[in-house]
């Protein structure tokens, strides 16, 4: 595995950029004095470069005073500056006058345009990560190679401009100008670099002596006093959990109007977030929303520790950043909202995981990246997810104070500088002398699902002996290839209130766990561990009749296992079915939000087929009570789960069809349409789902008023909003207008992918055969994390199999060799789907006429 593509024969100290956007022609004039320390001596200095033209360069220093030549190799992304003689070892500033372009999708310095009340507004921003900063300057750019950065910035005199630092200076100009200079940064890669520029902003307090501020477009700051209060209490908490303290002057946390493949950014000091994962709009934003800005606060501030101060060395060691701060945003939340139950809620991230890991496509968790242009292949719900699973299985096992122990010295041993993995599982095995090295690399440096099966249960006298033997999860017969793991089992008797029982499970021989109480007895108690649980027909039965005294964790566990095991046939569909038939209305939240999930996954897979009837009025015969339990709007003191269930359950059922849902939001959209000005007509709490079951049920007349107050909006959020909503029809006509409307200038240029994709949740065929037709400006709108996915998601989404060929085709003919490998698992998800319609399908039909 590459840790370079740079020469190492010189290495950059210190960066001092000067950037001058002209964003009336989408370009802007830099100069970047750049200290070298020439290791070797050589008369070429190799650094990366894309999109940029040079002007000069010029090199001092050490006795030297040189100009430079420049080549440039587009394909390797680098530009090599050679000199007429060889320079010595030593320190030298080398300076380069270059011209750039800014983008309108988010990579580089990119603009993203937005409506105000007194017309068009905009602001200028960048994105780096993953190797993006090279259209940004001539740069080392890769995250061992860490240096210092001092920013200036020439701007209109009425914008504002923020980056990693606080402000240094400003000088204003007669011209209508002021130069903007920022303090140095500490030692920190290129990718965590960061520039903003428009008419922003600031809501600001001070916490433990950092100045933390949320900074958005004008006049609409207000709406971030739930992330200011929330980073204020987040960064006690990581103060003190890290035993580090958070190391910079200030926290920015900027919002952005728009949309893209990410939904914000770590910079440091500087973390860019699409508004809608920032800011909260009390016309707008319903729960959900406010649950989503913290989980996402929590995720960014943590990488301020886990990827800033402590960067993994290159990108096949992405999850020691994105693994960490999954699981980080888990334990502060739970933390500071307990009542939220984010562990519970993760748990269907963590199965989008453990589906993608049980294909032949699926990759281990610290995977090969051979050039930095391959990075954005990394970002993926293995890296995320299955590597917040395993962090969660790993500190379980060692125990939670061992655990933090070991991240503190993990972060005082190489603070401002590069690590990977093992060097982590040092410093956690230091500090408590427990090997998890070898669980640790099982899970992370091979692939694949763990299978553990419970072959027997035997009561003896007050305990059972739980005979369990491991074997691998897979869909397909590649990824059933035999492998084997460490595995931490637990088990505990059911209803017992017993102790939970612990084994560590190697390898295929069978393993005997003796058990306090009676059967039956359930397996990875608490879903703590990263393995799917087989039961046998008897077993699974017995489980199923004490559903209701299962902890709500442990009834996610059964339900989430039996439909990925139904769904391969290791066991019969009908076994999750029936656990949806027991139960109760007033069962947990987080529950009848995973049976909703699955239920609307089952009708999907019915697109077309005569039988989607039948499962669509169970399914809404199982769900409406649950509907009239918690109701249209919500109550005084309700749950704030109880509020997000509402949004579910609101738009499953208008997906469903029921008549009664489907007519009252309309009822609600139409007052709220005739009476605008009345917030309880369409409250922020229903807004959305009601929005998307009239977009899903709409006839010509109400697509067109949608549209028009899509149109005539100007908040970015609720024109979103909107746009989506007419992209949601169930019409095959108004489908088709709105993967026009998604290519028109009326959407904002971000909005467009997340509209045809939504047109693709009904249409798919509609959808991709619109994207085939205008390619290249659907590419135009894509930034690179979607750049390569975006055309192979949609077609992911089909139960036709025609398709299955037209995407093997558009792989082979548009994704290029080296990206190709993450791009490979939306045919295989395809592939899966068919192959589930097939054989489940009947099934499913069977139990629906004699329990529909």
């Amino acid at each position: 595995m590459a840790q370079t593509e740079l020469p190492r024969n010189a290495v950059p100290i210190h960066y001092a950029v000067e950037i001058a956007p002209r964003l009336e022609t989408l370009s802007f004039k830099g100069r970047a004095v750049i200290t070298i320390s020439v290791e070797e001596a050589t008369s070429t200095v190799v650094m990366n470069s894309l999109d940029l033209e040079f002007q000069s360069a010029e090199l001092g220093g050490n006795g030297a005073a040189l100009s430079g030549r420049w080549a440039i190799d587009a394909e390797r992304q680098q530009v090599s500056f050679t000199f007429e003689k060889a320079l010595a070892p030593g320190r030298y500033d080398l300076a380069i006058d270059y011209r750039g372009k800014i983008n309108e999708t988010a990579m580089g310095l990119f603009v993203t345009r937005y409506e105000t009340p007194t017309g068009p507004g905009q602001m200028l921003l960048t994105q780096f990560e993953a190797v993006a900063a090279r259209r940004f300057l001539p740069c080392w750019d890769e995250p061992a190679h860490k240096a210092t950065f001092t920013i200036g910035v020439t701007i209109a005199a009425n914008e504002t401009a923020v980056s990693n630092m606080p402000v240094d200076r400003i000088d204003r100009s007669e011209a209508g100008l002021q130069y903007i200079r920022f303090q140095k940064s500490p030692l920190m890669s290129t990718y965590l670099l960061f520039l903003g520029i428009g008419d922003l902003e600031r809501l600001e307090t001070q916490a433990g002596g950092v100045t933390i501020s949320v900074i958005a477009r004008r006049g609409s700051a207000f709406k971030g006093q739930f992330a200011l209060d929330s980073a204020v209490d987040l960064l006690g908490y990581f103060n003190d959990y890290f035993g580090t303290p958070y190391p910079l002057p200030k926290l920015d946390l900027i919002a952005a109007p728009g949309a893209g493949g990410f939904a914000a950014m770590e910079n440091w000091g500087a973390i860019l977030y699409f508004e809608k994962v920032l800011l909260l709009d009390p016309q707008l934003s319903s729960e959900s929303d406010r649950q989503r800005v913290f989980v996402v606060i929590a995720h960014e501030m943590a990488h301020m520790w886990f990827g800033n101060l402590v960067t993994m060395s290159w990108w096949d060691e992405l999850w020691l950043n994105e693994g960490f701060a999954s699981w980080m945003e888990n334990k502060a939340t739970d933390r500071f909202h307990p009542e939220w139950s984010m562990w519970l809620q993760s748990e269907s991230a963590r199965q989008r995981a453990m589906r993608q890991d049980a294909k032949a496509t699926t990759h281990p968790v610290v995977q090969p990246v051979p050039t930095g242009a391959q990075a954005d292949q990394a970002f993926d719900d293995i890296t995320y997810r299955k590597g917040q699973a395993v962090i969660r299985m790993l500190e379980n096992y060692v125990g939670e104070a061992i655990f933090r122990e070991g991240v503190r010295r993990y972060m005082r041993q190489h603070a401002y500088a590069n690590t990977v993995t093992d060097d982590l599982w040092s410093a956690i095995e230091a500090a408590g002398g427990k090997d998890i090295k070898t669980i640790a690399d099982d899970f992370t440096r091979q692939p694949g699902v763990p299978l553990v099966s419970v072959e027997q249960a035997q009561p003896q006298g007050g305990q059972v002996a739980v005979t369990v033997r491991q074997d691998r999860f897979g869909v397909d017969e590649a990824s059933r290839q035999p492998l084997a793991w460490h595995v931490p089992v637990s088990a505990v008797s059911v209803g017992a209130n017993a102790a939970v029982s612990k084994a560590l499970v190697a390898g295929p021989a069978p393993v005997t766990i003796p058990v306090k109480g009676g059967l039956p007895v359930k397996i990875n108690a608490g879903q703590s561990a990263y393995f799917r649980s087989r039961y046998g027909a008897d077993a699974f039965a017995s489980l199923a009749g004490k559903f209701a005294d299962l902890p709500s964790v442990d009834q996610l566990g059964l339900l989430y296992d039996g439909w990925a095991l139904g769904e391969v046939g290791f066991m019969p569909v009908a076994s999750y079915l029936d656990l949806t038939r027991r139960t109760n209305p007033a069962t947990d939240t987080i529950i009848w939000r995973q049976i909703t999930e699955t239920l609307l996954s089952i009708d999907a897979l019915y697109a077309g087929l005569a039988g989607r009837a039948a499962l669509q009025a169970y399914a809404a015969r199982l769900l409406k009570p649950v509907f009239e339990r918690v109701g249209w709007d919500r109550r005084p003191g309700e749950p704030d789960n109880a509020a997000v269930l509402r949004e579910d359950l609101i738009g499953a059922l208008g997906r469903l069809g029921d008549s009664a849902v489907i007519g009252e939001a309309r009822a609600r959209f139409q007052s709220f349409v005739a009476h605008p000005e009345n917030a309880a007509a369409l409250p922020a709490a229903i807004r959305q789902p009601v929005l998307r079951t009239v977009g899903f049920a709409a006839d010509a007349a109400l697509h067109e008023t949608l549209h028009g107050l899509a149109k005539t909006a100007v908040d970015p959020v609720a024109k979103d909003q909107y746009f989506l909503a007419l992209a949601a029809a169930r019409d095959p006509g108004l489908a088709q207008r709105n993967l026009a409307l998604a290519l028109s200038d009326e959407p904002a240029r971000t909005t467009s992918p997340s509209m045809i994709a939504r047109v693709a949740l009904d249409h798919t065929k509609l959808a991709w055969d619109f994207v085939q037709a205008h390619l290249s400006e659907v590419n135009a709108r894509l930034d690179a994390l979607q750049r390569y996915n975006f055309v192979p998601s949609l077609a992911a989404m089909s139960t036709d199999p025609a398709l299955l060929p037209a995407l093997r085709r558009f792989i082979d003919e548009n994704v290029p060799a080296a990206n190709r490998k993450q791009v490979e698992r939306f045919h295989a998800d395809l592939e899966f789907r068919l192959s589930v319609k097939a054989k489940r399908l009947p099934e499913i039909d069977a139990w629906l006429k004699v329990n529909g």
